[in-house]
């Protein structure tokens, strides 16, 4: 008698498990699916920042052996790959080749956008408006006189 029972109470947990799964796996083929976008390359921003790499290229030479602009949704991103002029620069130079890039990028397109470089490096609106410079960007625009500050 104990056999048949205990047979029992395990058949039925095992058609509880079943119906259970069954249900579970129901309720998620009813939700809808969230597609993350892949990167996309924007070689048409490409083409529209190619210029302001040429002050940094003038004063060091070719410190970029090559660049790649991707979006993805609101973010833009600059990848930057790093020749051997590059590392001989300090960490302030980077600094003010990358802001000046990240500039460039930012008055083109809305939304962050990170430049990464080698070695690593991120530059967005929050390290800019922490970045004590000045607001000195080399190779853009000459500063205009306001407020009696240059």
């Amino acid at each position: 008698m104990v056999p048949v029972v205990l047979a029992s109470a395990v058949l039925f947990a095992l058609v509880v498990m079943i119906a259970i799964e069954v249900l579970r796996l129901r309720a998620a083929a009813r939700r809808p699916k969230v597609r993350h976008r892949h990167p996309r390359r924007q070689e048409l921003l490409e083409d529209r920042i190619r210029d302001a790499f040429d002050g940094p290229r003038a004063q060091f030479g070719e410190i970029f052996v090559n660049y790649m602009v991707w979006r993805r949704e609101t973010e833009t991103r600059l990848e930057l790959f790093a020749g051997e002029p590059w590392l001989r620069l300090n960490e302030f130079t980077r600094c003010l080749v990358v802001r000046h890039l990240w500039r460039a990028l930012d008055a083109l397109v809305q939304g962050s956008v990170v430049i990464v470089d080698q070695p690593s490096q991120q530059w967005s609106k929050k390290i800019d408006a922490a970045f004590d410079d000045g607001g000195v960007d080399p190779w853009g625009p000459r500063p205009t006189f306001e407020s009696g500050r240059l």
